[in-house]
């Protein structure tokens, strides 16, 4: 209980006393025209190569994908758009909805800059976002067990979401 305790004292004075600089405004939303969505929160499968590019949550230590909650009036693509920014830095372009996981996000095919296929499989966030996101890790999510995940059933989702995305990349 001691423990637990301090732990998060000490995360939340790291949270008001960061030495990060804030996260820049996000860029205008890159969203292919969609339907309405009824989901609350939304996130990308950003597909490099034969892999994903998921988030190393810092509070948890496990990957996790790009995403989080959806604001007011905001549409649901956007939103994904919005929380990969914060998360990675990165200015995708938000293709369709892939499929929804059983916590109800919905995942979305995103195209990043070729660029990223060059960078490492494991890399940092930018400054902004260190709090939550220890690092960026370019994954198989077919080698990867559910234990790897912050949420063990987001498994077969991200697996379904990415053979989708591949699908769609080749089935236009």
């Amino acid at each position: 209980m001691c423990i637990k305790f301090r732990l998060t004292v000490i995360f939340v004075v790291l949270t008001l006393f960061a030495c990060t600089d804030t996260a820049p405004s996000a860029p205008m939303c890159r969203a292919v025209a969609q339907p309405t969505h009824t989901e609350k929160s939304a996130a990308c499968i950003i597909k490099v190569q034969d892999k994903v590019v998921l988030i190393g949550h810092r509070l948890s230590g496990r990957l996790d994908f790009p995403g989080g909650g959806r604001n007011n009036d905001e549409a649901l693509p956007c939103t994904a758009h919005r929380e990969v920014w914060e998360e990675t830095g990165f200015n995708v372009l938000v293709g369709p909805k892939l499929t929804v996981t059983d916590n109800g996000m919905a995942l979305f095919a995103c195209q990043g800059g070729e660029d990223l296929a060059n960078l490492p499989t494991t890399f940092s966030p930018p400054a902004w976002a260190k709090v939550e996101v220890e690092y960026l890790k370019k994954v198989d999510p077919f080698l990867i067990s559910h234990k790897a995940l912050r949420f063990s059933e987001d498994l077969l989702p991200l697996r379904d979401g990415f053979t989708a995305h591949t699908m769609k990349e080749h089935n236009p």
